[in-house]
């Protein structure tokens, strides 16, 4: 997926929850992202790392909330993290919770890797984003670490469960009722400009015990998602060489299904018949390259609008300008000039 890694529309519900909430136009927001707003109804849908930068940018713009991200948490239902969810909560104590969900937190979203340190008597829970573009880096940290505590209290059964203090890297706000948002949700003090993102906790709340351990819930939940991770590795790989050759051909006119059929060893009607499978179609996957491509290059390359559309297949520019309005509403000029929104 990139360096950047993905999200899946579960990890994506809690953003555009909160977005709605502060009345942002959300299917305006998506398509800015190059995501179909169509799309989010795909049970298997995970959104590139890239995408999903913007579309958090986007987000946060429109809703005027500097504290998007920490806000965002509180949209984040238990039930958001399906199958993830039963394995935590399976779990009979917080640290084998923590243990368990480490092992299959890449099936809900890889923008980040989850680190625990035990020192003396507290842990160290640590985040290691993959974004570093601010402040959508900003926005992800908080999200990411007032979602946590908001589950692990509902696992606890305990809302007074609060961590011993909070680190973040970036700098703090200047508003003190900014700064007042930061103690309701985290309930314990709150650094920033720290050397590292983590949730100090008292190294006793590891062996809390949670509501309702139930083994045959964690034989069950683990079987279901090894099955699911195993079927996204699957999915993953034939969609990514798809857009892969796409890519690659672009810029000797329209890529056509049948030399990339030859090229990846199969017959064009089985390369078909398992993108259906997949609930994708290769126009799909052509227009949603280009559509992408053409964003990146209007925003972050010197190449002429001529130039893109011959890039991206087209046979003159009128044509990518009508596909381009088609998109966005806008032809690339305007959206080269709005910097994108």
């Amino acid at each position: 997926m990139g360096p950047l890694g993905f999200v899946s529309a579960t990890g994506l519900r809690a953003y555009l929850a909160a977005a709605r909430a502060a009345g942002v136009d959300n299917a305006g927001a998506l398509t800015a992202a190059g995501i179909d707003p169509r799309a989010l109804d795909l049970p298997d849908l995970h959104v590139p790392g890239d995408r999903f930068e913007v579309l958090i940018a986007e987000l946060a713009d429109r809703s005027g909330d500097p504290l998007f991200g920490l806000h965002a948490s509180e949209y984040l239902p238990p039930g958001v993290f399906n199958v993830l969810g039963h394995i935590a909560l399976s779990a009979s104590t917080l640290l084998e919770a923590l243990a368990k969900v480490a092992r299959y937190e890449k099936r809900v979203g890889d923008l980040g890797s989850v680190e625990t340190r035990l020192r003396g008597n507290e842990s160290r829970i640590l985040w290691h984003p993959r974004c570093s573009r601010q402040p959508v880096r900003r926005h992800l940290v908080e999200a990411v670490f007032a979602g946590w505590l908001r589950y692990t209290r509902w696992l606890a059964d305990d809302q007074a469960l609060n961590p011993e203090r909070v680190w973040f890297e970036h700098p703090g706000p200047d508003d003190p009722r900014q700064a007042r948002e930061y103690q309701r949700l985290f309930g314990c003090p709150v650094s920033f400009s720290q050397p590292c993102n983590a949730l100090v906790i008292d190294e006793a709340l590891l062996d809390l015990p949670l509501r309702d351990a139930d083994p045959e819930v964690n034989r069950i939940a683990r079987s279901r998602m090894q099955r699911a991770v195993t079927q996204y590795r699957a999915r993953d790989n034939l969609l990514e060489q798809v857009r892969l050759e796409i890519q690659q051909r672009l810029v000797d006119g329209v890529p056509q299904l049948e030399p990339i059929a030859e090229r990846l060893g199969v017959k064009p009607w089985t390369l078909r018949r398992r993108l259906r499978a997949e609930q994708a179609d290769f126009s799909t996957l052509l227009e949603e390259e280009r559509r992408r491509l053409a964003c990146d290059w209007l925003l972050h390359s010197n190449r002429s609008v001529n130039q893109i559309a011959l890039d991206l297949g087209y046979s003159e520019q009128s044509a990518f300008n009508r596909a381009f309005k088609r998109w966005f509403g806008v032809t690339p000029v305007s959206y080269r000039d709005s910097g994108g929104h």
